[in-house]
């Protein structure tokens, strides 16, 4: 039996390689760059792949999050399967669009409730809560009040998504006590 290594994904340096090929003022690699980033974005999902599939298993199968997140995982699998033309331009669209599934499973990583790399022992639950409060303090919208003074919470989209989450963690985590 293979044992699962416990530590989270570094999704710093996974954001910083599609970074590199997605940015609006980045410059074209020269081939043998190219060929460096496509295998670093190619190790990125593949690592990231497993991880997100157990997130996302914990979820009712029903649960938006789970579906997209799913869905993510057979785009980006999907994209490892294709096999990049040998010309420049082709092969750079290639790893672009790898880097764009790299965006979107670090996303779903964060949303399905990975722990904090400086914090390891981070429950789902916990995870889940603290993304929901880092949220509600950065965004406009969550902080935003109208003109009675009352919060406008309610239309932020993302804070809602993440209230979801948290509400399927702690129901889980309820679950299993």
């Amino acid at each position: 039996m293979t044992q699962h290594d416990q530590r989270p994904l570094d999704i710093d340096t996974m954001r910083t390689s599609a970074h590199r090929l997605l940015a609006g003022d980045a410059e074209p690699p020269t081939p043998d760059e190219l060929e460096t980033l496509t295998l670093q974005l190619r190790g990125h999902i593949m690592l990231a792949i497993p991880e997100i599939a157990m997130a996302a298993a914990r979820l009712p199968d029903d649960d938006v999050p789970r579906v997209c997140a799913l869905a993510s995982i057979a785009e980006a699998r999907m994209r490892l399967s294709i096999e990049a033309h040998s010309s420049l331009p082709a092969g750079i669209a290639h790893a672009q669009r790898l880097a764009r599934s790299v965006n979107a499973l670090a996303d779903h990583y964060e949303n399905l409730g990975a722990p904090h790399p400086a914090r390891p022992d981070e429950t789902p639950e916990h995870a889940a809560y603290r993304r929901m409060l880092e949220h509600g303090s950065a965004c406009p919208l969550c902080r935003g009040v109208n003109e009675a003074g009352q919060n406008t919470t309610a239309s932020c989209e993302i804070a809602g998504r993440l209230y979801e989450s948290y509400r399927n963690a702690h129901r889980d985590s309820v679950a299993t006590r």
